[in-house]
């Protein structure tokens, strides 16, 4: 049967040619090269549709290739016309493209349904090669023998710049490899050939008719069987399924295996089998070793937040030694792992966890404190108590330095953290800045819990400070604040605080007159000044509690005569 006559025939310059062979024929000019690659590039786009979903990352890259080659060829050397035979597309008198694979041959498929030529004139849109895409995959996957063939799906499609020459039925003389038939038919029938080698005939009816015949499956066969695919196994066979594809795509095709490996992640998750997600990560190691990065790029990818929290909640929240597995894995993590690691801590604040996340975040960033830092500038409140926390067992100096800047926030949380780590360190003059902070923090509990601490770890030297903090908040000491004050002034140096104490508390002058002026010190630093006394002892504050009895305002006189009656019986001296 002739050609169509609705498409155009091919340009005499591309008449089909006399069929070379070998594939050798596929390197040849810069045009048939291009157009090489643009075929091929069409082909693995189409079939990728059979082995992956369409929505995959990997059908998606093929298509860019397939976009990127086509218009490569199109805008470097004009349209492009492809003749189509049997099992090669040619340009010209070069072939482009060689299969002989019926399964696979784009050729074959074309020239199966009919179609001899197509061209893709410059102006093809990127619409007009997807639906072709999809019409070449649909016949890629198609199995019924009613479906439509290529010519009638193309001439459906309606293509503006893709033209295409096709025949209706099968013409023996465009066959490859034809041999006539033998003896006097030959001469006879001249329009008669002898069909291809491998072509689709009928299967031979069989000589003898078997019977069907079963035999019993034993139990133990019959649970065999059911173990290999029993969703007990099915965890580790994910696991075995993502080594055995690492170790043979190591180097060559990993991103679609690591792809695959995020998916097995996901699974095990689901399946609560962190201890596999931990084998998995060490399997990984060694076959991803031989690409540089590769291991510590699959971590990345692979401990996610979701993956990290999993794991965390996994382990009891009083775990003391780490399981030596996940301390494997996490040695040296990336430092977007450690950030992770750091952001859950963050969240879990002063939890039961922080302890558990300290040691991990401890064990994986090493003496990397750079993520802590960065963290720690921009936390509040619980929050930034636990990355103060964590930076001291990881970094003491740059702890240190942390807690004497957190002594100037005004989060009273933060400070009395930052309070705490002050106490285990020397006293400095740097030491010293940090708790003046806190003694004038706006918050009462930091500085009456300040307080002690300045005294004890500055002694006489803080003595003035301590003394000058009670008079400049007469107005405003709470009773509790001017016990702490108290108590403070004295355990810093009792020499100077009997002297402070006693011109508060004496009248100026002697005599009868000094006898009955009322005492001059104010009821808050009374109280100050009884604190202070407890906890001297010796004659001189013995005397000084005496004048508080008898002139001090009457809840610090009625606790003066208590303090005094204990010393006299001999349990009052120096309370703590």
């Amino acid at each position: 049967m002739a050609p169509d006559s609705e498409v155009p025939p091919p340009p005499a310059e591309v008449e089909p040619q006399p069929e070379p062979t070998g594939a050798g024929r596929l390197v040849g000019s810069p045009h048939a090269s291009a157009a090489h690659d643009c075929v091929l590039a069409l082909t693995k786009a189409a079939r990728s549709f059979t082995l992956y979903d369409p929505a995959n990352k990997v059908v998606r890259k093929l298509i860019g290739e397939y976009r990127e080659k086509t218009r490569h060829v199109l805008d470097t050397f004009g349209a492009l016309h492809l003749v189509v035979h049997p099992y090669e597309l040619l340009l010209g008198t070069e072939v482009v493209y060689l299969d002989q694979d019926r399964e696979r041959s784009l050729a074959f498929r074309l020239f199966r349904d009919g179609v001899r030529s197509l061209t893709f004139e410059t102006g093809t849109s990127w619409e007009e090669l997807v639906h072709l895409l999809q019409i070449l995959s649909i016949r890629y996957t198609g199995v019924r023998q009613q479906e439509d063939d290529l010519v009638t799906l193309l001439r459906k499609a309606g293509f503006e710049h893709i033209k295409l020459a096709a025949i209706e039925g099968f013409i023996p003389e465009e066959e490859q490899a034809e041999a006539a038939l033998a003896g006097g038919a030959q001469g006879r029938h001249t329009s008669r050939y002898d069909p291809p080698d491998q072509w689709d005939l009928p299967l031979p009816p069989l000589k003898e008719a078997a019977p069907l015949r079963y035999r019993p499956v034993s139990e133990d066969l019959l649970e065999r069987l059911r173990a290999e695919e029993s969703p007990e196994t099915a965890a580790t066979d994910a696991l075995r399924a993502v080594l055995e594809l690492l170790d043979l795509a190591a180097g060559t095709d990993l991103e679609t295996v690591t792809g695959f490996a995020l998916e097995a992640r996901q699974f095990l998750i689901v399946e609560r089998r962190l201890d596999l997600l931990v084998d998995l990560l060490r399997g990984a190691r060694a076959p991803l070793a031989a690409v540089p990065g590769a291991f510590e790029s699959f971590v990345g990818a692979f401990l996610d937040e979701d993956t990290l929290r999993a794991l965390v909640l996994g382990l009891p929240a009083d775990t003391a030694e780490l399981p030596a597995p996940l301390a494997e894995v996490l040695e040296g993590a990336p430092g977007d792992v450690v950030g992770r690691m750091v952001d859950l801590l963050i969240a879990e604040g002063t939890g039961t966890r922080a302890p558990l996340l300290r040691r991990l975040v401890a064990h994986s960033c090493g003496l990397s404190t750079d993520i802590i830092a960065g963290r720690l500038h921009e936390a509040q409140g619980p929050s930034k108590v636990a990355l103060l926390q964590l930076l001291a067992e990881v970094d003491p100096p740059a702890a240190l330095r942390a807690a004497e800047e957190a002594c100037r926030s005004d989060d009273g949380e933060v400070q009395l953290e930052a309070l705490r780590m002050l106490e285990a360190v020397d006293f400095s003059p740097e030491t010293a800045r940090a708790l003046r902070h806190l003694v004038e923090s706006p918050v009462e509990q930091v500085r009456t819990a300040a307080l002690p601490v300045m005294a004890e770890r500055g002694g006489p030297r803080v003595t003035a400070t301590l003394v000058a903090h009670a008079e400049k908040r007469v107005e405003s000491l709470s009773a509790a604040e001017a016990k702490a004050t108290g108590g403070a002034i004295a355990r810093s140096s009792p020499r100077v605080a009997l002297d402070t104490f006693r011109g508060w508390l004496e009248a100026k002058g002697g005599g009868l007159l000094g006898r009955l002026v009322k005492m001059p010190a104010p009821p808050i630093l009374q109280q100050v000044a009884l604190a202070g006394l407890e906890r001297i002892g010796g004659p001189e504050a013995d005397e000084l509690l005496g004048v508080l009895a008898e002139k001090g305002e009457d809840a610090v006189a009625a606790a003066a005569k208590a303090a005094v009656r204990r010393r006299q019986s001999g349990g009052g001296e120096r309370r703590g």
